[in-house]
């Protein structure tokens, strides 16, 4: 790539060194990271010049003579061929690991592994997140990779595993009853209906937007979670009751939609200007309820650091049914969880029900 061409002023500077008030910082061809270099002209252009010679990609001159050394970029590469495809991740999982595994690739893709050292990892870790989330997240999948790279025997040992682990937990305020009927008042028909229907079958968000007509046969539901789609292919037949009939018969309206949920555009648009997304004109997209959840909740007056999200809907579904005497095995089932401790993690944080039990002939006389 040809380097941008520099302004008059600055004709002559090494590359990464730029003017910092009335001194010079020198940023990290790879992290970004910038470190202040002091004052001295001379002095700051000889020491951009020396990590350009060290920390530019390209600027390996034993690797042009010995040969070409296996790269982040080669262990990325068997990542993809090898790893991703046995992982069966569902489409939007597979997209948000993907848009990780391109930021190393562009930032660490031109090192060969055998340098990469605990301390590389820990500071491209540290300079291209801002959360102790993110840091999890990167962490975990640059250590999938630099794996791939020490079974193919590039190198004998992970620097990713000496590094940090980033503890995070996540900061959810959880939705009442009181919660849910205020911003239940404060919804559109079509909103209230995502609501409810979530909080009787516990679907989530995508799975509420992408339920249709069709897919309501012989007194049940039939669902494939999108979550779980292609990994552990959880099918859900959920038994039409009561209250759910009385939704599924409210959502026919006047409007001729193939979705159960749907609103009608506030702009029409021709086919070649919607979102990819986007299948029939009725449909409402994730986002969009995401969105209109906010706003109602907004309207109902629910705010704070971490305000609840349609997302906890699923979880107060299921501590209302764990309230009505569901066993933790019936939750998990309509959860679609493969194990009842995650179904244990949603319902934590909401009232445990009181439960009867008996006592047993044992006393010693």
């Amino acid at each position: 790539m040809t380097p941008r061409k520099r302004s008059p002023g600055r004709q002559g500077w090494p590359d990464n060194l730029y003017p910092n008030r009335d001194g010079y910082k020198y940023r990290h061809p790879v992290t970004r990271r910038e470190t202040f270099m002091g004052r001295d002209k001379a002095k700051a252009f000889a020491a951009a010049k020396k990590l350009n010679a060290m920390l530019m990609p390209g600027n390996d001159l034993v690797g042009r003579v010995v040969g070409a050394r296996e790269t982040v970029a080669d262990a990325v590469a068997v990542f993809r061929r090898d790893d991703i495809p046995a992982r069966g991740w569902a489409p939007k999982t597979a997209e948000v690991y993907e848009s990780v595994i391109r930021r190393i690739e562009a930032g660490l893709g031109s090192r060969p592994v055998e340098e990469v050292t605990v301390k590389d990892c820990a500071e491209f870790i540290r300079a291209v997140t801002e959360s102790d989330r993110a840091r999890q997240q990167f962490r975990l999948v640059l250590g999938w990779i630099m794996t791939c790279a020490v079974q193919e025997g590039w190198i004998d040992a992970n620097p990713v595993l000496a590094t940090r682990r980033f503890q995070h937990e996540r900061k959810r305020v959880r939705l009442t009853k009181e919660m849910y009927a205020a911003i239940w008042d404060r919804a559109d028909p079509w909103l209230r209906l995502a609501m409810d229907i979530s909080l009787v079958t516990l679907l989530r968000r995508d799975d509420v937007v992408s339920l249709k007509f069709t897919d309501v046969r012989d007194g049940a539901l039939w669902v494939i979670p999108q979550k779980t789609e292609g990994r552990n292919l959880v099918k859900l037949k959920i038994r039409i009751g009561e209250q759910l009939g009385r939704l599924l018969a409210h959502a026919r309206d006047s409007i001729l939609s193939p979705y159960i949920v749907h609103r009608l555009p506030q702009k029409a648009r021709p086919s070649n200007m919607r979102a990819s997304t986007r299948h029939h004109h009725t449909q409402v997209l994730p986002e969009q309820l995401t969105r209109a959840f906010q706003d109602a909740r907004e309207k109902a007056g629910i705010g704070g650091r971490h305000p609840p999200s349609f997302h906890e809907i699923r979880s107060l579904g299921g501590a209302l049914l764990s309230e009505a005497g569901w066993q933790i095995e019936e939750v998990q089932g309509l959860m679609g969880h493969s194990s009842a401790s995650m179904t244990e993690h949603y319902l934590e944080g909401h009232d445990t029900p009181w439960q009867d039990v008996n006592t047993g002939n044992i006393l010693v006389r």
